[in-house]
């Protein structure tokens, strides 16, 4: 055994020495003390954060944490005793290399027939063996094959909570397990986390514990293996996969580093399919076929047995709603019918290239103005706002990735003051709303080709938004103290909208628009300050 995450130093934080690496039982001890973690990969940080809050809940179990008193162990900090005592219960699921359970890997895949692949490429900067693409560049620490030992607890943790379904398989107890896909991996799933941040790593692990997990009798996934299908504990339902890999130690110049894996589909919440259940299977399709083939209709068909492995890809591709970390929709007040399964999520089209204006107008009024998650242990009227965005694209059966990034908002802008919230629906009613729709007239009051006005509408709200930014940042900052915006800042978002059409329509003026760009410039100007002025 060797490698065991509770000591070796492999987590990145932020504290009063400034950037260090920790280990698990540092990080808890002194997470009062600890301002956060600093993982730098977007997935891999979205991966820990969530391995750290299902560990969170099993402290918090031990020592006896409620809503009552989390607040005190905020402040003053976790029981070192509940930290030892929790981490030894599972220090059989702590250690890289294990000759059983191996940290955040599935064992069995020693026995499994699979092709290896390089260990690099369970990490979302890096591309899989046979990718064209490249997530990361020569030198930025993930353009390699290997893996080092202090790098590989985040890139196992992001795999294990945010891998997408693949076309590899391994051979298992006899019978071949496909690539799933975690929860998160699925195109459903796919659309933007919102974590609380406080104002140290304790309080921030305590915001966005959910209290369910702590009460739950259950180890996270990560932690046991499960023997059944069927109805989930939530802490087993917050924590599941339906990917996992076993990495292959070298030694490399005096030290273990990781130079290959096994990747394939891990059943940690669901009976492995058996030999028995495989032949039963084939049988029933053969049997089919020969009953097809003699003209039997499909009522005479006999049904195809259910294995486990089928209620793991069912239970998978929902799991993702169960996520204490997304924002459901508001409803919609125009409409009476149900927002359809894949479009229930508030923040979809949020990321780092979002504007902050957009991003308002996605929350209050594309989502009307959901209610920010309080499903953790500790409730508070102040936190800082974290969104993680994941965006996939469907490739047939398969889940790509195409980009994933983390931004900020400023404390107060989501989940602030009944007044602060109205404040900024107005202003993203007005600035954005309104705004967005003067600038579709203009651009076609001058232009005729629906192509052309898509595309000049789209560079006339991009730079609308950047524009617009600073004014954004002072009226989100009048709205979190309840106050509203002035003249000044319809003036200012006037300025920057009416540049913004210039902007976008410049590429066209000649000598037959120069009169209809005049004139839609006016309408346009007229159109905002009348809308505004009421």
């Amino acid at each position: 055994m060797l490698g065991n995450v509770r000591h070796l130093p492999w987590l990145p934080v932020i504290d009063s020495h400034g950037r260090r690496l920790v280990g698990l039982e540092e990080a808890f001890t002194s997470a009062h003390l600890i301002d956060r973690i600093d993982v730098r990969a977007p997935i891999e940080r979205a991966g820990v954060m969530r391995f750290l809050t299902s560990l969170t809940a099993l402290i918090a179990r031990t020592q006896g944490v409620t809503p009552a008193t989390a607040a005190i162990v905020a402040r003053d900090g976790f029981d070192t005793v509940a930290v030892t005592d929790t981490l030894d219960a599972i220090d059989d699921r702590l250690w890289l290399i294990h000759p059983e359970t191996p940290f955040l890997q599935e064992g069995r895949y020693r026995t499994a027939t699979t092709a290896t692949k390089t260990a690099a490429s369970i990490r979302s900067t890096s591309p899989g063996d046979s990718s064209k693409a490249w997530w990361g560049r020569p030198g930025d620490g993930f353009a390699t094959g290997h893996l080092p030992l202090v790098s590989a607890p985040g890139a196992l943790a992001g795999f294990w909570f945010y891998s997408t379904n693949g076309n590899g398989k391994v051979i298992i107890d006899g019978s071949p397990v496909g690539q799933q896909g975690a929860a998160a991996g699925k195109k459903k799933a796919d659309g933007v986390r919102l974590w609380k941040i406080g104002n140290s790593l304790a309080e921030t692990l305590l915001l966005n514990t959910p209290e369910a997990w702590i009460n739950s009798q259950e180890l996270p996934a990560w932690a046991q293996e499960l023997t059944g299908s069927g109805s989930l504990d939530p802490l087993i339902e917050g924590t599941i996969t339906g990917n996992a890999t076993l990495l292959l130690p070298e030694w490399i110049g005096g030290a273990v580093v990781f130079t290959g894996a096994h990747v394939g589909g891990v059943l940690r919440r669901g009976i492995p399919m058996t030999t028995e259940e495989h032949a039963s299977i084939v049988a029933t399709k053969a049997e089919n076929k020969t009953r097809a083939a003699a003209g039997a209709s499909t009522a005479d068909l006999v049904a195809i047995p259910v294995a486990a492995v089928d209620a793991l890809k069912e239970s998978l591709t929902y799991a993702w709603q169960q996520d204490p970390q997304i924002v459901l929709r508001g409803s919609d007040p125009k409409r009476k019918e149900a927002t359809s399964l894949d479009k229930i999520q508030a923040l979809r089209g949020m990321s780092a290239s979002t504007s902050t204006l957009h991003n308002l107008h996605t929350w209050y009024l594309r989502a009307f103005n959901p209610d920010v998650p309080s499903h953790g242990v500790l409730t508070s009227e102040e936190f800082g706002i974290e969104l993680f965005s994941i965006e996939m694209e469907q490739k047939g059966p398969y889940a790509e990735l195409v980009a994933a990034s983390w931004l900020s908002l400023p404390a107060g802008t989501l989940g602030g003051t009944a007044e602060a919230q109205e404040a900024l629906r107005l202003f993203a009613e007005y600035a954005y709303e309104h705004v967005q729709k003067g600038l579709f007239i203009a651009v076609r009051d001058v232009l005729t080709d629906k192509e052309a006005i898509t595309s000049t509408l789209a560079n006339a709200l991009s730079s609308f938004n950047f524009r617009s930014e600073e004014v954004v940042h002072d009226v989100i900052a009048l709205a979190v103290d309840g106050k509203q915006f002035t003249s000044a800042h319809v003036d200012a978002w006037v300025r920057a909208a009416m540049d913004a059409f210039d902007d976008a329509i410049t590429p066209f003026a000649n000598s037959r628009t120069v009169s209809d760009i005049a004139l839609a410039r006016q309408k346009l100007f007229r159109r905002i300050n009348q809308t505004e002025s009421s």
